[in-house]
């Protein structure tokens, strides 16, 4: 059973993963079903459903992107009906079903969910009602067009807080994409050492690996970058972590007129208009080029015109809020590696556990001009090294980022954590016969009956706990339950 919120037929940088995983698992013959988001209107439910038409498993729908409760209500119930002998999260905000499913839950994080929690409503009160499609679509849309989304993640943070951290704890395992996110984990979420593993990659390296010899230089003719310039990219979106900003202005203090170099920005955001007005105002609009959004299926074209890839990015904290935001890996640094294009990325957040200095690429400290410089003119200057470094790059494109080896990782963690549960772990012999519908009961535990906590009566959120050989649910999951129950009713 996999959790995946974000998935095709939209692409980004989650539904991807979600597609290779999901392929992935199909071909030994493993049985798989995913949960998914609603569609958000008529129009994009039914481009949903054609898609789903083409897959050779079912794709359910039905989670909200609000009303978090409710979809774990919905996710229970499914678990009960499906019983999977796994369950897979894409984030950590599931890991709650290991104790209400009795089943091994292993969920994967890629740091923001730590670092920002997006629970968008944490309460179990009206979960079911802000579930629907047609409140939940105008709130969010709200949201995403919001100038400074982070003064409205500020509310309910504290219960946010809690109860991603309670979730995460609660799995039986979590792949991390970095150390960074690993020490994020721990330390800020709680999680036990032992139940986090590193998880590094995600490249289809197949798709990169001749593009410089793929007569992609005429993309460089319709973009009007002159061949003869050496060519800087980077390929991200326009948002303050990517330290964009900071790349425009260095870049100016580089005198690219005057050493014939050109910066290519591919990718759009928030930030865009006001980083195009940079480059204008410090004299380079003429050497740099902003592409827009790239699609997915063309990014690889795009490093094959890239004489040297750029990854400026920093941990951004944001000044009204004190809302972190940082590159938790760098997936386009392993894209870059597998297309042999020399790295220079900036020592941040995630990015040393995909870049080793000096080995498949060069760092440079955070926001640091002069360093910045120095290791550019080494990707000029010492040719011999850089050829080390392509090859170093293209092999651990092959045996540690490439898609084949990150899910055959996934499916050893998978039996990992069935054999934990085997072993003692798993709570009593499956699921409750009955719902229990999470209410405020006289002692602040669960109630049996009577009134949902979302106010629809008997049957508002049947939230399900494992039971043991005589139907009773073990103390551990009613202990969860009464801390749920308490902390976000």
């Amino acid at each position: 059973m996999l959790i995946l919120p974000e998935f095709p037929p939209a692409i980004g940088g989650m539904q991807t993963p979600a597609v290779y995983l999901t392929q992935h698992l199909k071909r030994p013959g493993h049985e798989v079903c995913v949960y998914t988001y609603q569609g958000a209107t008529p129009y994009k439910s039914e481009a949903a459903r054609r898609f789903d038409a083409s897959l050779d498993f079912p794709v359910h729908r039905v989670m909200s992107r609000i009303g978090y409760w409710h979809s774990v209500e919905l996710l229970v119930d499914a678990a009960r009906s499906f019983a999977p002998d796994i369950i897979y999260s894409s984030t950590t905000f599931y890991g709650l079903l290991d104790k209400l499913c009795g089943v091994p839950v292993v969920c994967r994080s890629v740091g923001n969910d730590v670092m920002r929690p997006w629970i968008a409503y944490p309460f179990h009160f009206a979960s079911r009602m802000l579930s629907n499609w047609r409140l939940e679509q105008p709130l969010y849309d709200f949201f995403r067009k919001l100038e400074t989304p982070e003064l409205v993640e500020t509310i309910f943070r504290e219960q946010r807080v809690e109860l991603m951290s309670l979730a995460a704890r609660s799995a039986t395992r979590i792949l991390a994409n970095s150390h960074f996110t690993k020490s994020l984990l721990e330390e800020e979420a709680g999680c036990a050492s032992d139940r986090v593993q590193i998880l590094v990659g995600g490249v289809e390296t197949d798709l990169f690996w001749n593009v410089k010899h793929n007569g992609c230089q005429a993309l460089r003719d319709r973009l009007g970058i002159p061949r003869d310039r050496l060519l800087l990219s980077t390929i991200c979106r326009l948002v303050d972590k990517k330290g964009v900003d900071f790349l425009i202005r260095a870049f100016a203090s580089f005198h690219p007129h005057r050493r014939n170099w050109h910066l290519m920005i591919c990718g759009t955001g928030r930030r865009a208009l006001r980083y195009e007005r940079l480059a204008r105002s410090l004299g380079i609009a003429d050497r740099v080029t902003f592409t827009g959004p790239v699609p997915h299926t063309d990014i690889h074209n795009y490093f094959g015109i890239t004489d040297v890839f750029v990854l400026a990015s920093r941990v951004h904290q944001h000044e009204a809020t004190g809302l972190r935001d940082a590159e938790t890996m760098g997936r386009v640094l392993c894209e870059a590696n597998a297309a042999g294009v020399p790295v220079v990325a900036a020592n941040s957040g995630g990015i040393p556990s995909v870049v080793a200095h000096g080995e498949n690429g060069l760092l440079f400290e955070v926001d640091d001009s002069e360093d910045l410089l120095r290791q550019l003119l080494h990707t000029q200057q010492e040719p011999d090294h850089v050829q080390q470094m392509l090859a170093t790059g293209r092999r651990l494109a092959r045996t540690r980022f490439d898609w084949s080896v990150v899910l055959r990782r996934h499916e050893a963690v998978f039996q990992e954590a069935l054999e934990q549960h085997g072993n003692g772990h798993r709570n009593g012999d499956g699921f409750a016969q009955t719902a229990h519908g999470l209410s405020r009961g006289d002692n602040g535990g669960t109630g049996a009956g009577g009134t949902g906590a979302d106010g629809n009566g008997a049957g508002g959120n049947h939230i399900a706990g494992p039971t043991t050989g005589n139907g009773r649910a073990p103390s551990m999951a009613l202990s969860l339950l009464r801390t749920l129950t308490r902390s976000f009713s």
